[in-house]
């Protein structure tokens, strides 16, 4: 059984997040579901809450992660381009 929950989030935010999912061929829906599926398996965060986890997690500068996301974001640009990305089906 579905259950429905509101919440209150930034516009931008919003915004900038259904992107990226319409990007990695999920809905927003999909993604929150998932968030809260890791969150109850982990039991906490699927993440560790930081600015810069590359920095707290790797020891790298902050030049060095932004070249890496940089690069990462091209190349999931060119692979979407060339039709290389498989839509997400929603099963893990």
């Amino acid at each position: 059984m579905n259950e429905q929950i509101r919440i209150r989030l930034d516009k931008g935010l919003i915004k900038e997040a259904t992107s990226v999912c319409r990007e990695i061929g999920i809905t927003p829906a999909t993604a929150v579901s998932m968030f809260f599926a890791q969150m109850v398996k982990l039991r906490g965060l699927p993440f560790r809450p930081t600015d810069f986890p590359a920095l707290d997690e790797y020891g790298v500068t902050l030049a060095q992660a932004t070249a890496v996301e940089d690069n990462a974001l091209a190349e999931i640009a060119a692979d979407r381009k060339a039709g290389k990305l498989t839509v997400f089906t929603g099963k893990l």
